[in-house]
């Protein structure tokens, strides 16, 4: 027996309502490369709760990701110390220390800045000023082999044994056969932060995701 074909009538009203798109709500984000890993599992968690909020996402330092908060080309963005917060509001999310990536060694789990004084290092262009400047307050000049904009790249020079690279620690995952030793610095310690716009009320997405990011 055969069964007719079920026709669906596109001219008739009231399959208009099922032939319209669903609307999505977007959130407009920014990420910087060394807090990637530390924000996924927040919009993983956000996803799930919110189907139908789609994202828009603006990859880029910190400093340029501030101009785009600023000039409300994203509504809200993920930054790291340090960082001006006289304009912005913000919830912090996570500290962590910095580490020594380098070739594989018998090496202990952590450091202090000395002793790096005898390896080459490669430094992240962000944090340049920050390593540096700690070096001096306790009177060292290290030896600075390379400094790069981009700190996935750096990873190869240190996997070919030419330096130590020092690195926020969420870039760790990136590090696969690579000794990574935390370095104990307080002065280095940097801050994982949420910004939006100050002076007004978050939109009521942009207060959704922070509630999401808000929860332990």
């Amino acid at each position: 027996m055969t069964v007719p074909a079920t026709s669906w009538n596109t001219q008739d009203p009231r399959n208009w309502k099922c032939l319209r798109p669903v609307k999505k709500r977007i959130l407009r984000i920014g990420l910087t490369p060394t807090t990637v890993d530390t924000i996924m599992p927040y919009i993983a968690r956000f996803s799930k709760k919110n189907p139908d909020v789609n994202f828009e996402v603006h990859d880029g330092i910190t400093y340029s990701l501030y101009e785009y908060l600023m000039d409300g080309i994203i509504d809200i963005s993920v930054a790291r110390t340090p960082l001006r917060l006289d304009e912005v509001s913000y919830m912090e999310l996570c500290s962590e220390p910095m580490i020594a990536v380098s070739a594989p060694e018998n090496a202990a789990s952590s450091l202090k800045l000395a002793d790096l004084l005898h390896r080459p290092l490669i430094l992240y262009r962000r944090y340049e000023e920050l390593i540096m400047n700690t070096f001096h307050a306790q009177n060292m000049n290290p030896d600075i082999f390379c400094v790069c904009d981009d700190p996935r790249g750096a990873m190869l020079w240190a996997k070919e044994n030419l330096a130590t690279a020092i690195f926020p620690q969420s870039m760790a995952s990136l590090c696969d056969g690579l000794c990574i030793q935390e370095l104990d610095e307080p002065a280095l310690v940097t801050k994982i932060l949420l910004i939006w716009a100050k002076g007004k009320k978050p939109v009521p997405l942009v207060q959704e995701f922070l509630d999401v990011c808000g929860e332990r």
